[in-house]
């Protein structure tokens, strides 16, 4: 007998649980968003310096920028690959880029990996 006071105690608990959470779902009117942040696209042109400085220690290509007011350049690392007609030691660019949270690679030790758009000539 005390088995099925017991039985029948726990399926009313967990039929009111379960309702209840059904009331509180369908009268829940919050949308539930997930927020991702990415640092903006930097506004602009960039102009800067291809440069193949690290190669020695096996980062390809980076681009040196120039900063107003600063002591030391911004080294930026492309994501990808500069096509061969910009990958040109020495050669100054203009392009927008986009600072990346993401490991620089293997022999880089100097700079941050970047997203570049709009690569042109200067």
């Amino acid at each position: 007998m005390k088995s099925y006071i017991v039985l029948i105690t726990i399926c009313l608990a967990m039929a009111t649980s379960c309702k209840s959470k059904k009331e509180v779902a369908a009268t829940a009117t919050v949308p539930v968003t997930t927020a991702v942040t990415e640092q903006p696209a930097t506004k602009g042109n960039t102009f800067g310096k291809v440069s193949h400085q690290y190669k020695a220690t096996g980062c390809a290509t980076v681009v040196v920028v120039k900063i107003e007011g600063e002591e030391k350049p911004l080294t930026l690392i492309p994501k990808d690959i500069l096509p061969s007609s910009i990958d040109i030691d020495g050669l100054e660019i203009s392009f927008n880029y986009r600072t990346l949270k993401m490991p620089q690679p293997a022999g880089c030790n100097v700079g941050i990996p970047a997203e570049l758009t709009e690569i042109s000539k200067k």
